[in-house]
């Protein structure tokens, strides 16, 4: 390193070649401007390997890939096939090393082809991916984008979300994958619109896709739900227990969204977590409260309940005797904590002390609204299409061409959060459970 160190050549802005060649590269550059393909309209924008905070990316791809500091720039060099390049920090901006090319920028653009198999390793994972990249520093972590064509996501986003073995009910996992993928998110500030994990939606790249999530994406290309031509909030989860929920009694929500109306739900049935039982040492539970919560509990009471039956509220005990109030979902995840897994998998659930541990007996897993991913694998076991899937779980919602749809105005956005950070929920249409649980 100190060695080429030694010759850099500052081009700043954007970039700085940190090797011989900087020069006559760098003069090269000036002159060919605007030569950096755009992605296209339909590319999803999708930081990837987000949960893993990089460091550092290794890659290597099927195809030649230009390196530019700017899309309007002409490439600075290329990638050859089959060679691996190295991404790092470096002293605030992101450096690229390929064979004598070093280069450090506040943002690099690999402009992979469109079939191109890019394979990235960090952090010891390992995956493949299409579309171009954009990489940046995000303080001690490189951001890393991928503009992933939008039916090569849905694919994979299918293969990821949907490992049921039949065939409706993977097509409406990609319609509702795909009205997901495009109506986006303003939750991250522009620079992309999806994460790749359940913030947004699960995307591991080119090597999740599967000849059934494939066949999925391909008939039914282009589709999306709409409501008053606008595309829809299209949420989902994986088991209901026998009942999804409205949107209002989930989320914090400017309004009660009328295809996300909650409802009986026979077809779910077939969940492995249709109903559930689990137990928890009462010391750590109480610990995780204390963590979470601050203060010293002593136990804790069931509160308001939606009319889905799931828990919109807890009140803990306070050595006091006073009570206080906390949001469901944030119980939830300090007992998850606690537990070191996934111990309650929704908040439609009592709860009962029996010796040295609590008692849960829940039904569900995941928030409740939308599509239920099993009742969907149910409704296909049953002879039911994917438009029958759609048409149950989106109520009034119409499948239509992407072509045909336009984005909702603001006032009809649903304040969707990270399902391990909800906030809290509406109070409105409840019913109340105050039984002591733990003393």
């Amino acid at each position: 390193m100190a060695f080429w160190l030694a010759f850099t050549y500052m081009l700043r802005t954007p970039a700085r070649w940190l090797g011989c060649s900087a020069i006559a590269v760098g003069a090269v550059g000036l002159l060919l401007v605007g030569s950096a393909p755009v992605a296209q309209a339909q590319d999803v924008r999708v930081r990837i390997f987000d949960r893993l905070s990089p460091r550092q990316v290794e890659l290597v791809s099927s195809r030649r890939i230009p390196v530019h500091t700017s899309p309007e720039r002409a490439p600075l060099f290329h990638i050859e096939p089959g060679s691996i390049a190295q991404l790092s920090l470096y002293r605030g901006d992101v450096r690229i090393e390929h064979g004598s090319h070093r280069i450090a920028a506040s943002t690099l653009y690999l402009n992979a082809p469109s079939r191109a198999a890019t394979t990235m390793r960090t952090a010891g994972a390992q995956r493949s991916y299409t579309g171009a990249f954009e990489v940046r520093p995000d303080g001690e972590t490189l951001e890393v984008v991928n503009a992933v064509p939008l039916e090569q996501y849905v694919a994979s986003v299918v293969a990821s979300e949907y490992g049921l073995d039949d065939v409706e009910g993977a097509k409406a996992m990609a319609v509702v994958a795909r009205t997901y993928a495009v109506r986006g998110s303003d939750k991250f500030d522009g620079a992309y619109t999806h994460v790749d994990h359940t913030i947004s939606q699960v995307y591991r790249g080119l090597s999740a896709i599967t000849d059934a999530s494939r066949a999925a994406a391909q008939a039914t290309e282009g589709e999306v739900l709409t409501y008053n031509s606008h595309l829809i909030e299209a949420v989902y989860f994986s088991s209901s227990g026998g009942h999804t929920a409205n949107n209002e009694n989930v989320w914090d929500a400017s309004e009660e969204l009328p295809y996300l109306r909650g409802r009986q739900d026979p077809y779910d049935s077939v969940a492995p977590h249709h109903t559930w039982q689990t137990s928890v040492s009462r010391a750590a539970v109480l610990r995780g409260l204390e963590r979470q919560f601050g203060g010293s509990v002593r136990g804790f009471y069931l509160g308001d309940a939606s009319p889905s039956g799931r828990l919109l509220t807890l009140e803990l005990l306070r050595p006091s005797g006073d009570r206080e109030s906390v949001e469901a979902g944030a119980f939830r995840r300090a007992v998850n904590r606690a537990a070191g897994r996934e111990v309650l998998r929704s908040t439609w659930f009592e709860a009962r002390r029996q010796g040295s541990r609590y008692v849960f007996d829940g039904r569900g897993y995941g928030h409740g609204v939308g599509m239920s991913q099993w009742g969907a694998h149910g409704m296909a076991q049953a002879g039911r299409s994917y438009r029958d899937i759609l048409a149950f779980y989106y109520q009034g919602a119409t499948l239509t061409q992407l072509d045909n749809a336009e984005q909702p105005p603001a006032q009809l956005a649903l304040d969707e959060t990270d399902p391990e950070e909800p906030p809290p929920a509406s109070s409105a249409s409840t019913r109340s459970r105050s039984g002591r649980i733990g003393w």
